[in-house]
């Protein structure tokens, strides 16, 4: 993430932007159709700079870090094979789906444990009236 803070204005524009998914005044993220044209456009030898402006983007704004950073970003993608999704929101969703999971799992082990110290009492209070 780039120390580079987004000002209210270059929020409010980048969100405006059809190829942005989502964007705070620290970070933005793009989608992935404008990450696939923008690595075939950097394969055709297009500048990175240039792929940004045609599309109405204000490189001033991200900074060259960021550039530099999501031209990297989209290089290492392609060579990984799994396509170019944001694959830390994708983690994040699963490991809340695998806390859900564990939870839930945790919660059946625990009345499980309520129902067998019920049967406990209920024989326990069955000899005694004997």
């Amino acid at each position: 993430m780039s120390k580079k803070h987004f000002t209210e204005e270059q929020v409010l524009a980048l969100r405006g932007n059809p190829h942005v998914v989502r964007v705070s005044n620290l970070s933005v993220s793009f989608t992935e159709e404008f990450k696939r044209a923008a690595y075939g456009e950097l394969l055709a030898g297009k500048p990175i700079w240039q792929i940004f402006e045609e599309r109405g983007m204000d490189t001033a704004a991200l900074g060259p870090v960021r550039v530099m950073r999501f031209k990297q970003f989209v290089m290492d993608c392609a060579k990984r094979g799994n396509g170019f999704k944001n694959m830390r929101h994708a983690r994040c969703e699963e490991d809340e789906e695998t806390r859900r999971v564990k939870n839930l799992e945790n919660e059946v082990a625990y009345l499980r444990q309520v129902v067998e110290f019920l049967k406990k009492i209920q024989q326990a209070d069955s000899e005694a009236k004997k």
